[in-house]
């Protein structure tokens, strides 16, 4: 800690506002006292930041953290209340959740009693963190801190004799923690014996911040509410931990706790979505009745009879057939209010084209998984997107029919050779719509996977062009299989978007909609690129300038 004074105890007066009630937690940020208002009794928590993180020299700093935790408003986030200081020391306070317990208090008392969480109240539990998450995440920044003392949870029952449980959850500290260096809070979290909520980027020499990592956090939590431990080292799936819970749930967490964070989810949404299909297929099942009992038997029976008809019931209108036919009805729609150009205007600009480009002209296309997809594989979930119009070169670097493309490539280099030719890099969204076709397909060719159209991705990689039926509907190529392209889609600090490939898995990595993200300084020998270039209807595009030799 700093020289400057952190310690205070029950009845001390902090700002000559907050009467301190309890110490709650030491950490990089400082010390958290519950404390109460002097005037009006209101409880609040209020965090001294200590002097060696947080001192006169990062002034602005606090200030730019307090603003962000503010701005970032959340049912799910506890709001700060004010920006103050006590003996020359900053304090942050914040709101109380009134009759909250720290989610570390609930599980230690679960693990006492030997009651681990039932599977409604720890998804109700989690899908709430993660909400709380991403919305700070769809600010820009990462929460960084979340484990289970910094989430506050309370509980109301209601339903017929208060059977039913409903979970109100806070994330305190939303924005704060940005103030302590990784390093630090790694150091931190080793010491405390809580590496294990801290996702393996974090732990490394230079540590990677990106809302992946609190995913990998919030999945951490779930697993010790299912499961009364956390998963350390080799873990087992919480299937085998208890049979009773539902298969997919070993899926959820095997991608929420991947170990490299393209494998994971990729955004909160996600994860809460994959959550919620664990109750789609009924009821969480209760756990077996005594034996002997004629009544519970025939109570049992009845449950199976009911549960019987409801599955008949669902099997006569599948869920999947009825989301192929809701995704049908959205691409529908979007061809027929397509705004195509006119004969005059088409013929203006495909006389005008460099050579081997394609266009895409203006209009909404998909973005994101389809409903009917059953494989996610971390995908964000559909949604309608509108670009302008745009050329895209028919093949991947150097753009030529049955050459080879230029491999071993980082998004820097890509994006000068780009430039080089009068191009820019493609967006990841403009990949995805040339992609797609004016049709919206899952892959490139149709909505189901073909290993002969397109080959097996990254396990069978060719020359441009070399399979002649593997090319979307506006006529680009090898869009959906062969090479990983670069994309200019930024996603956070030094890191670029990829489409088109995911290793040993051709069937999810192909996909139009599939991403991940990358190092820009990152290159091997499945990553290449492919460029645009903007046009506008009745204007002649930029001639390229002359092709570079070429990066073998």
């Amino acid at each position: 800690m700093g020289s400057l004074q952190l310690e205070y105890g029950r009845g001390d007066v902090l700002a000559d506002k907050y009467t301190v009630s309890d110490r709650l937690d030491d950490s990089p940020l400082g010390v958290t006292y519950s404390a109460r208002q002097v005037q009006s009794g209101y409880a609040v928590r209020a965090l001294l930041l200590d002097p060696a993180v947080a001192g006169k020299d990062q002034k602005q700093q606090i200030i730019d953290a307090v603003k962000l935790g503010r701005r970032v408003t959340h049912r799910n986030l506890l709001k700060i209340s004010e920006l103050s200081q006590h003996a020359g020391v900053a304090m942050i306070v914040y709101e109380d959740l009134p009759e909250g317990r720290t989610l570390r208090e609930l599980m230690d008392e679960a693990k006492a009693q030997n009651t681990p969480f039932t599977l409604k109240d720890a998804a109700q539990i989690t899908i709430q963190i993660l909400d709380g998450a991403r919305a700070l995440h769809d600010a820009g920044h990462t929460f960084r801190a979340l484990r289970p003392e910094y989430v506050l949870v309370s509980q109301r029952r209601t339903g017929p004799r208060g059977q039913t449980i409903v979970w109100d959850v806070r994330l305190w500290g939303a924005g704060i923690w940005n103030l302590v260096p990784p390093g630090i809070m790694a150091e931190d979290e080793f010491s405390r014996g809580e590496a294990s909520y801290l996702a393996h980027e974090l732990k490394g020499s230079q540590p990677s911040t990106t809302p992946r990592a609190d995913i990998y956090s919030a999945g951490v939590m779930f697993y010790e509410m299912l499961c009364g431990q956390p998963p350390v080292g080799t873990y087992q799936l919480p299937r085998q931990r208890r049979p009773d819970l539902p298969a997919h749930i070993d899926s959820v967490i095997e991608l929420a706790l991947a170990n490299a964070p393209e494998d994971r989810y990729p955004t909160a949404a996600d994860f809460i979505a994959d959550i919620q299909r664990a109750f789609q297929g009924g009821p969480e099942e209760e756990a077996e009745a005594p034996r002997g009992s004629w009544l519970v038997w025939t109570l049992g029976a009845l449950l199976v009879i009911a549960i019987m008809v409801l599955l008949y019931e669902r099997s006569r209108a599948d869920p999947h057939e009825n989301a192929l036919k809701a995704d049908n009805q959205m691409r529908k729609d979007l061809l027929e209010h397509y705004l195509k150009p006119t004969e005059v205007e088409l013929r203006d600009v495909q006389s005008r084209l460099p050579q081997n480009m394609v266009f895409v002209p203006k209009g909404k296309f998909v973005t994101g998984r389809l409903m009917h997809e059953v494989d996610d594989a971390g995908v964000a979930s559909a949604s309608v997107k509108e670009l302008d119009g745009f050329l895209i070169d028919a093949f991947e670097y150097p753009n030529l029919a049955k050459g080879a493309p230029m491999k071993g490539v980082t998004f820097t280099e890509a994006e000068s050779v780009c430039k080089e030719q009068g191009k820019r890099l493609c967006s990841a969204d403009e990949l995805e719509k040339a992609c797609r076709g004016p049709e919206n397909f899952v892959y490139g060719y149709g909505d189901e996977f073909s290993a002969e159209t397109c080959g097996e991705g990254l396990e069978a990689l060719h020359n441009s062009g070399m399979l002649s039926d593997c090319k979307s509907n506006w006529g680009v190529y090898d869009i959906a299989g062969n090479y990983r392209e670069w994309t200019s889609t930024h996603k956070s600090e030094g890191r670029r978007l990829v489409k088109g490939g995911m290793a040993k898995a051709p069937g999810k990595g192909t996909r139009c909609a599939y991403s991940t993200d990358l190092s820009e300084g990152f290159t091997d020998d499945t990553v290449s690129f492919r460029c645009c270039q903007d046009v506008t209807v009745g204007a002649a595009p930029e001639a390229p300038a002359a092709a570079p030799a070429d990066k073998k």
